[in-house]
């Protein structure tokens, strides 16, 4: 199984330098580190594990609601005009609605891989910086040797 997920992680890095990605994909041990990195967001990418959503804020203001609601203002004089939207207007538009709908969910679905990788990045950047920040903070530490081994 191994050897078969590595031979189509080798097809899609040399498909993806075929169309013009970055030339540090030409790394195989590097391609397969990215894809790791990102296969392992989107699988943790479960709606309430992610932070960015949470900063958003609420989601009615931000998440597409889908749902067709049939309602008026008009009060007894809206009950007509309701059976129209229903009755006539709907099975007509249905394909429409139907195709936005499904497009909708896809859009959140990649909008979800997307937070997921997001996140990540954020995470290994944050590692980063704070590993960067002890390294620079221990001198001795620089070229991964002992300040004593340097000096002889």
């Amino acid at each position: 199984m191994t050897e078969l997920q590595g031979r189509v992680r080798e097809r899609v890095r040399a498909e993806l330098l075929r169309h013009g990605a970055s030339g540090a994909l030409e790394d195989p041990a590097l391609f397969a580190e990215i894809d790791t990195m990102l296969r392992a967001a989107i699988d943790r990418s479960q709606p309430a594990a992610l932070l960015l959503p949470e900063l958003l804020g609420d989601p009615s203001t931000w998440r597409l609601d889908t749902a067709i609601k049939y309602q008026s203002h008009r009060g007894a004089a809206g009950t007509p005009i309701v059976f129209v939207k229903r009755r006539l207007l709907m099975p007509v538009l249905r394909w429409f609605y139907e195709f936005s709908r499904d497009n909708f969910e896809r859009q959140r679905r990649v909008n979800q891989v997307l937070f997921a990788c997001v996140q990540e990045l954020a995470i290994e950047t944050t590692r980063l910086r704070h590993e960067l920040r002890r390294l620079s903070q221990n001198p001795s530490t620089r070229s991964g040797r002992p300040e004593s081994i340097e000096g002889r």
